[in-house]
C-alpha cells in the first residue's frame, strides 16, 4: 500500500460531502445530527473505508501499521476537526470564514506531511493508504515471490492491450 494522493482523497472526500448535503436536508435537527454523526463515524465504516473512499479504493489505517483495523473511537477522532469546520459553517459571517479556514489548515496539513497525515490523523494515530494498481505487487510482495521461487510476470509494454490490435495480435 502507499499513501493516498491528495487528489483521490478531495475526489472521495467530494462523494462523503455529498451523503452529507444528503443527510443535512432531513427535517430539523434529525438532518443536522445525521450529517454531524456521519461526518463522525465515516471511517469507521465498511472495514475502514467512508462510502467515498469505499468507491475511490481508499482506506485508513493505524500509523504504526495495518496490524490491526481503527475502530470507531479512531474514526471519530480523526474527523474531529472536520465536524468542527461543518459546525463553525452553522455560525452566520465567522463561521462562513472560520470553516473555510479549518479545512485549508487540514489540506495543508496533508500536503506538507511526508506521508500524507492531516492534523486529525495525527491526532488519531492513523493514515489514509491507497493500496497497489491491481496486477502491481507491492515491492515487498515482489520479493517475497522471487525468494519463494517463482517468477513475476512481464510488464506489458505501453499501449499493448493484447486484444489483437498490434503486433502481439498478429
Amino acid at each position: 500500500m502507499r499513501k493516498a494522493d491528495l487528489t483521490t482523497r478531495t475526489v472521495a472526500g467530494f462523494i462523503d460531502l455529498l451523503i452529507v448535503v444528503g443527510l443535512a436536508r432531513l427535517p430539523d435537527v434529525i438532518g443536522y445530527l445525521a450529517a454531524v454523526g456521519y461526518i463522525l463515524v465515516r471511517d469507521g465504516l465498511f472495514e475502514q473505508q467512508s462510502v467515498g473512499k469505499k468507491v475511490i479504493g481508499l482506506r485508513v489505517l493505524p500509523s504504526d501499521g495495518p496490524a490491526a483495523a481503527i475502530t470507531l473511537r479512531e474514526s471519530i477522532i480523526r474527523n474531529m476537526p472536520l465536524a468542527a469546520a461543518f459546525l463553525l459553517f452553522r455560525i452566520p459571517y465567522a463561521g462562513w470564514v472560520l470553516g473555510p479556514l479549518a479545512l485549508g489548515i487540514e489540506g495543508l496539513a496533508a500536503l506538507g506531511d511526508g506521508r500524507g497525515m492531516r492534523i486529525g490523523d495525527m491526532l488519531a494515530r492513523t493514515v489514509a493508504m491507497q493500496p497497489e494498481a491491481a496486477g502491481i505487487p507491492a515491492p515487498a510482495a515482489q520479493s517475497a515471490t522471487a525468494s519463494a521461487g517463482e517468477t513475476a510476470l512481464p510488464a506489458e509494454e505501453p499501449g499493448a492491450t493484447g486484444h489483437g490490435d498490434g503486433p502481439q495480435g498478429a
